[in-house]
């Protein structure tokens, strides 16, 4: 399959509160940065639909649970 994004999560989970969060970068498949999902509340594939409400095409996606708090909020470019 040929995609045409690549689409880079990161999952936080609170474990106190019980909330996940997550934030998003997708890139084109050249590289340059198309899209940043900032830090936000969202669980399961909430990510995925976020962003294909926003792109159309070919989207690999790419999930990395288990980050710090600081780690998904950088990623997301807060």
């Amino acid at each position: 399959m040929n995609y045409e994004f690549i689409a880079v999560t990161k999952q936080w989970r609170d474990k106190t509160n019980g909330n996940s969060y997550f934030s998003s970068v997708v890139e084109d498949i050249e590289g340059n940065v198309v899209l940043k999902l900032p830090f936000q509340y969202g669980y399961g594939t909430q990510s995925e639909y976020s962003i294909k409400e926003l792109l159309s095409g070919n989207i690999k996606f790419i999930k990395i649970d288990g980050c710090k708090k600081k780690e998904v909020k950088q990623h997301g470019g807060n």
